[in-house]
């Protein structure tokens, strides 16, 4: 056998042994390069979700969450939940007068006549069991859409 054959099977013998080692590890014994993701294996601490976001209020009183465009002028869901809490943390009225003018805008929204920026807390298992409401529900602002 030659060395450079040699070579070849030590280094691929370690490789394997590198790929496979985490399925004999903790999950919590997350390294790079090579992960288990211990992030997935594990319960969440707590099942509740808090999410501050815009929504769109019909002449019934029934609420729509507003798409991250019409609520924060951008496409990116997480660009745009940043920008939301920053405009309810800086300026919650300001914010949702601009948002209100992008509404106003969108054909698609026509019967939306007020706006809201909201945080609402939900049990995500029972949401997704029940789709119940939210636990929490604080109102930061509220202001009529421009026709």
């Amino acid at each position: 056998m030659t060395r450079e054959a040699l070579f070849a099977i030590v280094f691929s013998g370690a490789m394997v042994a590198a790929v496979v080692s985490p399925a004999f590890r903790d999950p919590p014994a997350d390294s790079f390069p090579l992960s288990d993701y211990p992030m997935f294996s594990h319960g969440r601490p707590s099942p509740m979700f808090t999410l501050t976001h815009a929504v769109g209020i019909d002449a019934a009183g029934v609420s729509t969450p507003l798409a991250p465009l019409v609520s924060s002028g951008n496409r990116e869901v997480l660009q745009s939940m940043v920008t939301i809490e920053h405009g309810v943390h800086h300026g919650a009225a300001n914010f949702c007068e601009e948002i209100a003018v992008r509404v106003a805008a969108d054909a698609d929204l026509e019967d939306i006549v007020f706006v809201e920026l909201v945080t609402d807390t939900w049990d995500t298992v029972a949401y997704f069991d029940e789709d119940a409401p939210s636990q929490d529900h604080q109102v930061h602002a509220h202001c009529e859409v421009p026709r």
